[in-house]
């Protein structure tokens, strides 16, 4: 566990040396963290309880780090509503990672138990479902009603994205197509938001479609890579890997390499993935399945346009460090060694 907990800090040092390189964001980031600790309050002895244990076992950052990127590239002073919306929008990433360890019966989260292993499956929802409205109240209290109705849009699509990841597990029959839309609802739709919320806090209108596509774009890119982890023997960040195997769930690397498949072999990778939860033993057999035919090589291939897009969209930008930082940022999800 102290190893995970090692390596994790390794992996925050180095999101920290690749991507604050501007002294202006580091202290603003320092500034969030204390902002986000005061709004993580209630009058209730046992949710302050579990508010602490998840903020101290906090994640990147990465929602944040894009609503200020986005509202640095406008060139314009950030302002108490870059705060309010980074706080928000973190907020509902985090609630949405609670219930996801509910709903998929997950243990562990970023090297620690989980809320739900910590205590109860009840806590957890409710803790997720303070979450989601202090996030409301915040924007509402500050009078950032247009915030309300644009972060409403990605708490929507988690939910439709996450129902029809388990329709598809049930049916085993999940196209590239599909999978994409699901991601893209479950993560990429929040990276977006976070990115329009952050040009749209500073008065930049103008540009916040193209911040929640360039958002939407290394949201795709970043799920794509975190769907590959899944197929290494070890994940440093203390997620169980062949989780998603285990939970029927059918990812890009998974898709991919069935493509390569005989209809009798195809036939039995599926069979091991119905019964992996019973027989863990079929999580190696079809570990080794995907890379023999190497569909992480190919879901990569596929995470890499998503990239590209991404920084061709950057590159329309006005010249200024956070458009460099996006860059790096766009490359950073892909090149992540954990």
């Amino acid at each position: 566990m102290e190893r995970i907990k090692q390596n994790t800090k390794n992996l925050e040092s180095e999101i920290n040396e690749r991507l604050f390189t501007d002294v202006e964001l580091k202290e603003n980031l320092k500034k969030f963290e204390l902002f986000f600790r005061d709004c993580l309050t209630s009058d209730s002895p046992l949710l302050n309880k579990v508010l602490k244990y998840v903020f101290d076992r906090k994640g990147k950052r990465m929602r944040p780090i894009c609503v200020f990127l986005a509202a640095a590239a406008t060139q314009r002073p950030l302002v108490e509503a870059t705060f309010i919306g980074a706080a928000a929008i973190e907020m509902i990433h985090t609630a949405s990672l609670i219930h996801d360890d509910v709903v998929d019966s997950s243990d562990m989260r970023r090297g620690n138990k989980s809320v739900n292993a910590e205590w109860s499956s009840q806590i957890a929802v409710l803790t997720g479902d303070y979450l989601l409205a202090k996030a409301l109240r915040l924007v509402t209290k500050h009078g950032l009603f247009d915030f309300t109705s644009i972060m409403a849009k990605p708490i929507c699509e988690m939910s439709e994205g996450e129902m029809l990841q388990i329709e598809q597990s049930r049916t085993q029959n999940t196209d590239e197509q599909t999978y994409l839309s699901i991601i893209r609802k479950k993560t990429a739709a929040i990276v977006g938001t976070s990115m329009e919320i952050g040009a749209k806090s500073t008065g930049g209108e103008h540009i916040a479609k193209l911040m929640y596509d360039i958002g939407e774009n290394i949201g795709m890119a970043f799920q794509i890579k975190d769907d590959v982890f899944d197929y290494q023997k070890t994940n440093l960040l203390g997620k169980p890997t062949g989780n998603d195997i285990i939970e029927r769930k059918m990812t890009l690397p998974l898709i991919h390499a069935l493509r390569q498949a005989k209809p009798d072999e195809r036939k039995s990778v599926l069979k091991h993935v119905a019964e992996a939860a019973t027989n863990t033993e079929n999580v190696s057999k079809v570990r080794d399945f995907v890379v023999k035919n190497h569909g992480t090589e190919s879901a990569m291939s596929v995470a890499a346009t998503y990239v590209d897009k991404a920084i061709e969209l950057i590159s329309t930008l006005d010249d200024s460090p956070a458009k460099l930082m996006l860059t790096e940022l766009s490359r950073y999800v892909t090149s992540r060694r954990k």
